[in-house]
């Protein structure tokens, strides 16, 4: 396309010798005047030039109205190409409106593809010209045209950012749950990995599911998340009658990603809505796991964002007592430090955090909460103490601990 432009530069500075070079001139200048004369004195109106184009061509490229309107009333052939390009597609792609009416009002066709496989309609999509848009449609243009990159004209407007023909193509019939045959993504997921957040409330409204997934297993929350696209985290979090269904994907990542000790999909999460402090699809919660696990970064950001220590899972037990399970001595200080109840009973057993390290033997933490004043005398719905419990481990080292307190 640039070297035909440069290409008719050049000639447009030559002295044009013989009708048609004038014709092609007049045509390339602007001067309807002198279209207008050559072609009452028989100049063929679609004569090539050596570049093979038609004057109707370089006035549509030029962006020449008038005498565009010219040729067409002298019976410009109106689709004829040049290396596949036509009239129309020149006028579509420097956005001369005025052009494109003309054009399709003489029967300009809009199902022409450039060497991209793109219609006119993907490259109106993909500049982002509403009114040439809107008018290709009403011209019936195939909405649901693909590409060579598998995009139809909804997709193309996604992918180029412009967002504000979304709108406009869905409510025009374009389908916001096609899916791609190569990957499986659909509009959606897009959105989501270029981070349109605006765009997602539009989708759904339109009939995209928020938990579609592609041909990965990816949901549009996992590729916000894997794409660190913290606005469409939140976009989705804050989807209305659609919510229940986003907040389910949203649990089931989060849930994932604190029991894996993934800090950065913890962290978008929380920094865009996530209720820390919602019971996971398990039962538990989010710093149970984290503290279970040992997952002491995931912790402390759960904390920041205000995660509860003293919230039990559906079995009962607080994060102090999986931390002790876990035997991290620092992620018990990390709770306790939060405002853990050191001597809180678990619902099952009743057994304390001191009793659940010394079951297993965990040392470590059996010192630091007994440093901390956890009661060893306590004993729980079966009458154990902490000392009978690790009596029942092979940790020397736990039992001295406790035989001495």
């Amino acid at each position: 396309m640039l070297l035909w432009a440069m290409s008719a530069l050049f000639l447009a500075i030559q002295v044009p010798h013989t009708p048609v070079e004038q014709l092609h001139a007049a045509a390339r200048s602007g001067d309807a005047g002198e279209v207008t004369r050559l072609l009452n004195s028989g100049v063929n109106v679609d004569a090539r030039d050596d570049l093979g184009s038609t004057p109707l061509l370089d006035a549509a490229w030029e962006g020449h109205a008038d005498v565009v309107r010219v040729l067409l009333a002298h019976g410009a052939d109106v689709n004829a190409s040049r290396e596949g390009a036509t009239a129309l597609e020149y006028a579509v792609l420097t956005g001369r409106a005025a052009i494109v009416a003309q054009l399709l009002k003489a029967g300009a066709r809009t199902d022409v593809r450039d060497r991209f496989g793109a219609t006119v309609l993907h490259i109106a999509a993909g500049r982002g010209c509403l009114e040439v848009l809107n008018m290709l449609l009403d011209a019936h243009a195939d909405i649901e045209a693909l590409d060579q990159m598998d995009h139809t004209p909804l997709e193309t407007a996604i992918f180029q950012n412009q967002l504000n023909l979304v709108p406009v193509l869905l409510a025009r019939g374009a389908n916001p749950s096609r899916a791609s045959p190569v990957d499986g993504r659909q509009p959606i997921h897009l959105a989501c990995i270029r981070g349109f957040a605006a765009v997602i409330p539009e989708l759904v409204a339109a009939g995209a599911s928020p938990v579609a997934k592609d041909r990965f297993g990816q949901t549009p929350l996992d590729l916000a998340l894997a794409y660190k696209n913290g606005n469409v985290v939140a976009a989705l979090l804050k989807l209305g009658p659609r919510l229940q269904e986003s907040q389910a994907a949203a649990d089931s990542a989060m849930e994932a990603a604190a029991l894996r000790g993934q800090t950065e999909i913890v962290r978008i999460l929380a920094d865009n809505g996530y209720d820390v402090n919602r019971p996971t699809p398990s039962g538990s919660t989010c710093l149970n796991d984290a503290a279970l696990k040992g997952q002491k970064k995931v912790a402390q950001l759960l904390l920041e964002h205000g995660a509860k220590v003293n919230v039990p899972d559906s079995s009962g037990s607080f994060a102090l007592h999986n931390a002790a399970i876990g035997g991290d001595a620092e992620m018990v200080a990390m709770m306790l430090d939060h405002g853990a109840e050191i001597d809180a009973r678990d619902a099952e057993s009743g057994a304390t955090a001191l009793m659940l390290a010394a079951s297993l033997g965990r040392a470590a933490a059996v010192r630091l909460l007994l440093d901390r004043g956890a009661n060893p005398k306590l004993a729980d719905k079966a009458g154990h103490t902490a000392l009978d419990r690790a009596r029942q481990t092979d940790s020397k080292e736990t039992i001295d601990l406790l035989s001495h307190r």
